[in-house]
Order: C-alpha cells, then structure tokens, then sequence
C-alpha cells in the first residue's frame, strides 16, 4: 500500500448538493453539502445551526444522501415537526425527497402565500431521485432572509461553486423554510426564484400578533399567564400545564392562570374583518372539549419523572418546540432530604439547624436560625407524603417540603418564606448551606446583616455613611446596637418604616430586612444630635435636593453638602 506524499492532503469530496436561501438573488452565497449526512438544527454542533431561534429543535432533522441509489431522504428529530409542500408533516419519521418539495423547518401559518392557497414550488422539469452523476440541493434560511430556496447545478458547473461557512439566523425571524430541486438546470432555479419573489408579501402583523405560539393559529378563548403575561388558547395551554408549570415563551413558573378578555375580544373584531381565518366548527368543538381552564385559577401542581435519554420529553408534548439546548419541556420530579426515595448518604439524618448556643450548631455559614427543640424535632421527624409538593430555596435553589400551608395550622412548623416578598427560604427550616449565606431568613431583630452591612447604608452615600459609621465605633457601638434602639423606636412609633407590617418579629428575608434596616438607619442617623457630631459635619449646608439627590454619590459633592434633611426645592 502505498502512502500519500507528505505535505499533500486527499481532495475534498465532490458536492451532492447545495444550500441556498428560498428567493435569492443570482450570485448571491450558498453552503455546498459535502458530506452524506447534513444535519439542521439550534444545537451549535449542526452544521446548520440557528441557535437564536427557540422554534427550532436543538436537533431539529437530517438530509441524507443514499450513495448507491442517489435517493435523498428527510429525517424528523424535532419536537414540532418538518412540514413539506405545506401539507405533509413528517414528525419522528423519514421522508423521500422528490424535485420540487419545499421544506418548512418552522411553518407559519400567516404567511402570504399560504392564505393564497399556493403549495410547493415546482420546477418544470423533475427526476425522480438523485443520479449519481447530478448534484442536487437542500435550502435553509441564510440570516438576512425569511425563507430559503434549493437549485441544482450540472456537473459541469460544480467547478464554479466556492463554498462558504455556515451562518446563523441573528435576527430573530421564526420562519426557516426551504425547497428541494433534485437534478434541475440553472435556467429551472431561476424560474423559481422569481415565481418566489412574485408571491412573496408583508405579513399581516395583527394575525401575527394574535396567533398562539402552541397551535399556531388564532387564540381561541385566551388565557395569560402571570406573572408572565404571556398568552395562549386556553384548550392549548390546558394541555401544556398538565406537562409543565413554567410557560412555554420564556420558562418563566406560572403563579396563575387568567381569562384575557381583552385580547378575545380584539379576535373577534379581526375575525369580522377577516371571516376567511375563523377556525372551522370541529376545530372550535375539540378546543372548547379540551380546555380545563373555564376560570381564573392557580397553576396546577405538576409531577415529573427523570428521563435517561436526552429529548426524550420530546414524546410528551407535540406542540411547538421552544425547548433550550439542554433542558426539556418537562422538569424531573423533586426529591428532597426528607422525601422516602431520598438516598442519604452514610445513612445521615438531614441537616438541621441546633437550638442557639447548643455545640454543634452550624455557625460557619451564617448565624444558625434560632430554634426551639420542638422546632427541630417536628424538622426531624418530617417525612414528605408521596407526591408533595416543594419549594425552592431562592438562596440556595435547594429544593424542602413546601409546609407553608401547614404552619398556618401548626406554629411549631418554622417558617419557609419571608413576609414581604413572599419568596421561599430554608435557613429557618433546617439551615441554608450555600457558601457565604449569612442567614437568609430569620426575624428582622435576629437577622445577621454581616459586618459590611453599613457600606453606603445612607442612600448609597459613602461619606455620610462614615460619618455614621465613626459615630457609632467612638462610642463602642455596633449595627447590632444600632438595630435594637431602632426597633424600639419603630415599636414606640418614633421611627416609621414605608412596610407597616414590619416589627421586629417580622420574618424577612436577607434583602428585604437590609432595606428596612437602611430605612431605619436614616432615621437613627437623623435623630443624632448635632452637639455630638463633628463641626466639620455640622457646618455643611444642607443639599437643596436633600435625601433624594441623585449627585450625593459623588465623593466631593456628598462632603460639600448635608443630605440628611429633606428636599427643599422644586418639590412637586
């Protein structure tokens, strides 16, 4: 066997194909396919990629070339499906490629040429697969275009082509269709091209906006989503919700389910404008079986199951495809530490958090929440029923028995979220543990701010700030100190908070309890006298602005001016 000459590299494969944009304009730059398999898709490894489209799967399908008989096939790995001519929808399955199919990778209803009632393009002359000999070509969109157009060559212009890099739609456009010719002359792809131009129009930007991202067709009896406000048929969704919580645009969990009248009735008057798109009456029977939402509710609590295979969620839903590259429309079922399935390892008992004090309680991360030994041991003997329902720490995004519901009837149950922003943290359950956590739920007088709680405290201004902070270490005084005779003075009614809620037994959170303790600390700051305060502090004027100048951030304008008073000028 001989070996190649060194330096010299085995030319490249002779093309079976070529892709170009659906329309495009002579000389315009195309991608050759080379190689046998050609795969499409949002995943960056495709060697078509669009990966800022969420309406196209991460593998979305494949062209393939039979060497022997030169056959073309389509093969479908999307969620959505492949549509072709407009009228097939080839969903986890493969499809011969004849001359003149026109492939939609995401088909949209509201296109020009589909409410003129236009199929595939045809090119006058077809063969019934691809020779040997023949080059043929596959279209995709290229960035700058909507759609996308096939044509093929003859063998002796194969010479003339000069592939280029793939590109990736960065536009944001939805639409990615193209069309297949298969041994077709040049003199039939310009034919196409300008039957192409001649139908192609404007969207109508109101069916555009009217139009359920699941059905691709107009809402029928819309529902919104909060606290997203994204917006979908009501039967469309009812089948989405028993799959997932989290709203098929943007992932966003959904809190509730609401009945949009306003946009229904906005489809009504553009169906009296437009009769022609009314859904046909089994259509309107089905969704109305269908929908499960004929209120206002809460989003419906949803099980999940892990999946081994990658995409195999796919199989669940087969709507439009806005799942990311890594996660699927279905999330896997929660399992805490208290959860029966929950493997311990070295058979230890879950974390929980000591009484204050006690040795051993977790002081590492944060001061330990402070418990009582009846807390701890209903903490303990905790075990989740089958099924139920979780939260998510907002710290730590772990995962603990959603009890909230329950503390209601049993106070001995610590509390899982902060009164304020309502958000879900575990410190008090049984003791946060991300790294630098310094306790992100207790009562405001027991919540441990850190020692850098006091940084730009006095609405961000540093030098008062300082002014604030040598005060309080000339007389030994910490923001603990600090924090305790200001509480008594909100429970006195000297001092007032914009939360009336807020006491010092109030159960916050990290954030919200900082933004009370700055709140409080411009009152203390504002309650010392000015006899025991440095001349070079008092002998300032006050800021016309006063507390709500937007300049007090700057170091030189903050030590020419007092900000601890009020606006003075131009007050509304």
């Amino acid at each position: 066997m001989e070996r190649p000459e060194e330096g010299k590299q085995s030319p490249p494969p002779q093309p079976w194909g070529r892709l170009l944009r659906l329309g495009a304009e002579e000389g315009e730059p195309h991608v050759l396919l080379r190689k046998r398999e050609w795969t499409i898709g949002r995943r960056r490894g495709c060697d078509l990629s669009f990966p800022s489209n969420k309406l196209v799967s991460g593998d979305h399908c494949r062209i393939v070339v039979d060497e022997k008989s030169g056959q073309v096939t389509l093969e479908d790995t999307s969620t959505s499906g492949t549509v072709i001519n407009k009228l097939k929808v080839v969903k986890k399955q493969t499809c011969p490629l004849q001359t003149g199919d026109v492939i939609y990778l995401v088909y949209r209803k509201n296109e020009p040429e589909h409410r003129s009632g236009g199929g595939g393009i045809s090119p006058k002359g077809s063969g019934p697969s691809v020779a040997s000999d023949e080059v043929s070509s596959f279209a995709s969109a290229l960035p700058d275009r909507k759609t996308a157009s096939f044509s093929s060559l003859e063998p002796q212009d194969q010479e003339d082509l000069e592939p280029v890099k793939k590109k990736m739609r960065g536009d944001g456009d939805l639409d990615l269709n193209g069309q297949l010719l298969v041994a077709q002359p040049c003199r039939n792809a310009q034919t196409v091209h300008e039957d192409v131009r001649a139908a192609a129009g404007k969207p109508d930007k109101m069916e555009e906006t009217l139009t359920c991202i699941i059905c691709q067709d107009l809402l029928h009896d819309c529902v919104s989503l909060q606290p997203c406000m994204h917006t979908f048929c009501a039967a469309c969704y009812s089948g989405w919700m028993e799959r997932s919580s989290l709203c098929p645009t943007c992932r966003c969990p959904v809190e509730r389910i609401c009945k949009n009248h306003i946009l229904n009735n906005l489809v009504e008057a553009y169906l009296i404008q437009h009769p022609d798109k009314s859904r046909s009456e089994e259509d309107v029977q089905s969704m109305d079986a269908r929908n499960k939402i004929t209120q206002d509710m809460l989003q419906p609590k949803v099980r999940r199951s892990f999946s081994d295979e990658e995409g195999s969620s796919e199989d669940l839903l087969e709507l439009s495809d806005v799942d990311s590259e890594s996660s699927d429309i279905s999330q896997p079922y929660v399992v805490c530490r208290q959860c029966p399935e929950y493997r311990r390892q070295a058979a230890q008992p879950p974390h929980c958090p000591a009484p204050e004090g006690e040795p051993g309680a977790p002081q590492a991360l944060g001061d330990a929440p402070s418990t009582s030994v009846s807390l701890t041991t209903a903490v303990q003997d905790y075990v989740c029923p089958l099924q139920g329902s979780h939260a998510l720490c907002t710290c730590c995004f772990q995962p603990m028995p959603d009890r909230r519901a329950e503390r209601e009837q049993d106070p001995r149950v610590a509390p899982q979220q902060c009164v304020v922003c309502l958000q879900p943290f575990c410190h008090l359950y049984w003791g946060c543990t991300r790294t630098g956590c310094y306790g992100c739920l207790a009562p405001f007088c027991e919540l441990n701010l850190g020692d850098k709680c006091l940084d730009g405290v006095l609405n961000n201004n540093s030098y008062e700030s300082d002014i604030l902070k040598n005060y309080l270490a000339t007389r030994g005084l910490t923001w603990k100190n600090m924090l305790t005779e200001s509480l008594v003075a909100l429970q006195r009614g000297v001092f007032l908070l914009s939360d009336y809620r807020v006491t010092g037994d109030t159960v916050l959170c990290y954030c919200c309890g900082l933004r009370s303790f700055r709140e409080l600390t411009y009152q203390y700051r504002q309650n010392i006298p000015a006899s025991e305060l440095p001349v070079a502090v008092t002998s300032r004027p006050d800021c016309y602005w006063g507390r709500n100048c937007r300049t007090q951030v700057k170091a030189h304008h903050a030590m020419k001016f007092n900000h601890i008073c009020e606006q003075t000028r131009f007050k509304s």
